[in-house]
């Protein structure tokens, strides 16, 4: 049975500037944790003055440091949060964040734990197999475990009482003692009251002082299952904080599908459905591809196949009515896994060639997939074809690298060249994504620099060229996103391969502040290689489409993530049950007996949202 170390730390009594809600806060948590069947738990308390610097520091160490392989190690902090300053180059946004320990807050007392300080010590519990969780109800909590960080502060209502404190003088050490590069960012999870450059609240809520992120994170862990991901908490406790505060936004730093306490996998939609006080809402926007009012999502694993149609595209949501169901109170408390059912944007056109029943083979599984048709129209910009014939069948029209020549013999490998034309078309949606309003876009750039390693050259046709050395090294470059908005923007920057793979690793998710850099990799090299199984061969040569997307508001990662297309057949590779096409109408279900609503329409008028791309080209 896996066992729960927890360390549980609340502090109200600070000197000075005392909270109200705090230990309430990891006095609830600690019966939760203890009501959880199925669990068991070792847990150690910090209250008030009982949690100083050392007691903290020893806690983390000594106490989350004995959870072995298979156990989980929780460390649950309500109080008061600070920031600072900082010419760390790693950092995007300028700043670093803090906790404050009890003792922190008297001249002349002890340091701040600062973030690279904890979260070096949460991912070195980490990297002996531990799974790590971090539950912060501070102010500036989503920066405050990161081996670098960043934010700004801002002013509490008299109904919300911050947890955050300035700066202080005395808190400065000279050094980043205990940081260092551990075992790398994202080893641990992290559930965070705000942004790095907001601040926390607490208020009282039935008669009793709280933080609003623990009370919401609570109730939502009350209500969800023991199978819930930390993708359906985020997306339950962050409507409900909403609701309570529009200035408070919680952040998820880690695998929105790992199952909560335990970090297993789970099988998971890339958007969810939830009730927000804005109505029913789907984590997909117009930044993700969706294109106009009236496409649809089905809930994934519901016996009645019941939809929701969209009625206002945002940049990284949409508002959703329910089609033709009239949603329970149960139905409002919960995160569903939806999947699209009829698309937004239009599907790629398969040209056909080759004998007649190998085309009738190909059309029926094109027929099959939601991202393919094979009826020329006007409006999709992409073109593929298939040329068949003598029991194969050759794709082409993609902008990687050529596929390989796929068998075609029976409807099971027409349905597999389907599979990869469908593939194919997900990856250029991803690569060809760009806002209608190019203004956002005008005023975020990509830079690829040239290291000691490899040389780097900018051919005539706008590709970066980066080559081996002679000796056969790979080249290295760093890679920069750089930020001239005049705002504080989130970006992801994806890494489109040409073996249709596409991979937000090399900056997943961060806010960079204006005028700053964003660096791949926190600023370490980005070595460039061609793919294993091709041979490094005088002229030989790879892609990577870099691209950039940037938001007011952070984005929902997964429908970016797509693995590298192969021939061989690979389990869960759809995003849903197999899909039925209605005729010329390309879906991701059947028809509804009413008619339905077809996939098209107008373009999404302009959001807050851009992209830039550039293209590296590798070679030998």
């Amino acid at each position: 049975m896996r066992t729960v170390h927890a360390l549980f730390v609340g502090i109200n009594n600070y000197p000075g500037r005392p909270l109200r809600g705090c230990v309430n806060d990891v006095r609830a948590a600690e019966s939760w944790l203890r009501s959880r069947s199925g669990t068991r738990s070792r847990i150690e308390t910090l209250h008030d003055a009982q949690a100083t610097r050392s007691a903290l520091l020893g806690g983390i160490r000594e106490h989350l440091g004995r959870s072995g392989p298979e156990d989980t190690a929780l460390l649950w902090f309500s109080g008061h949060g600070s920031q600072a300053p900082t010419a760390d180059p790693g950092e995007p946004t300028g700043w670093s964040q803090a906790l404050v320990c009890h003792d922190s807050l008297v001249p002349g007392g002890q340091p701040v734990l600062r973030d690279t300080e904890l979260g070096a010590l949460l991912d070195r519990v980490a990297a002996r197999g531990t799974h790590v969780v971090a539950v912060l109800d501070c102010c500036h909590a989503g920066g405050a475990t990161r081996e670098h960080a960043g934010c700004h502060a801002g002013g509490a209502t008299r109904e919300h009482a911050a947890r955050g404190v300035p700066w202080m003088p005395w808190w400065h050490t000279g050094t980043r003692a205990g940081g260092g590069q551990g075992p790398g960012r994202g080893a641990h999870v992290l559930l965070a009251a705000c942004r790095p450059q907001e601040l926390a609240h607490e208020k009282v809520i039935d008669g009793r002082p709280r933080g609003l992120f623990s009370h919401a994170l609570l109730s939502t862990l009350g209500r969800v299952g023991p199978t819930a991901t930390y993708g359906e908490v985020h997306a339950l406790t962050h409507a409900r904080v909403r609701a309570l505060s529009g200035v408070q936004h919680p952040e998820l730093r880690g695998p929105e599908n790992g199952v909560l306490l335990s970090g297993e996998a789970a099988a998971a939609s890339p958007f969810l459905l939830r009730h927000t006080a804005w109505g029913w809402e789907v984590d997909c926007g117009a930044a993700h591809g969706l294109r106009s009012a009236g496409a649809e999502f089905t809930l994934l694993g519901d016996p009645a196949a019941r939809a929701v149609v969209v009625r206002e595209v945002r940049p990284e949501s949409a508002l959703v009515d329910p089609a033709g169901w009239r949603p329970t109170a149960g139905d409002a408390q919960r995160a569903h896994a939806v999947t699209p059912s009829a698309l937004a944007f239009p599907p790629a056109v398969v040209a056909l060639s080759g004998g007649a029943e190998d085309v009738r083979l190909l059309t029926r599984a094109v027929a099959g997939e939601p991202a393919l048709t094979s009826e020329p129209d006007g409006v999709s910009a992409l073109r593929l074809r298939v040329d068949a014939g003598g029991g194969w069948a050759r794709v082409s029209g993609g902008a990687g690298h050529p596929v390989p020549d796929l068998p075609l013999r029976s409807p099971a490998d027409a349905a597999r060249v389907a599979g990869c034309l469908a593939h194919i078309a997900r990856w250029h949606r991803v690569r060809d994504l760009a806002n209608p309003d190019p203004l956002l876009s005008s005023l975020v750039r990509i830079t690829v620099e040239e290291t000691p390693v490899g040389t780097l050259r900018h051919a005539s046709d706008g590709e970066i060229v980066c080559a081996y050395t002679p000796d056969g090294r790979e080249p290295q470059v760093r890679v920069g996103i750089h930020n001239h908005s005049g705002r504080e923007l989130w970006a992801v920057l994806l890494d489109l391969t040409d073996g249709y793979a596409s991979s937000p690793h090399l900056f997943d998710g961060d806010f960079i502040a204006d005028g700053r850099v964003g660096w791949a990799r926190r600023g370490q090299s980005v070595w460039l290689r061609l793919p294993p199984g091709r041979a490094l061969v005088r002229g030989a040569f790879t892609r990577d489409w870099l691209k950039v997307i940037v938001a007011e508001d952070e984005l929902n990662l997964a429908p970016f993530r797509l693995p590298a297309w192969s021939a061989a057949p690979a389990a869960g590779d759809r995003l849903g049950p197999a899909p039925a096409s209605g005729g010329a109408v390309v879906r991701l279900a059947a028809a509804r007996a009413d008619g339905g609503r077809d996939a098209g329409g107008p373009v999404h008028g302009p959001g807050r949202w851009g992209t830039a791309q550039v293209v590296v080209r590798t070679e030998v």
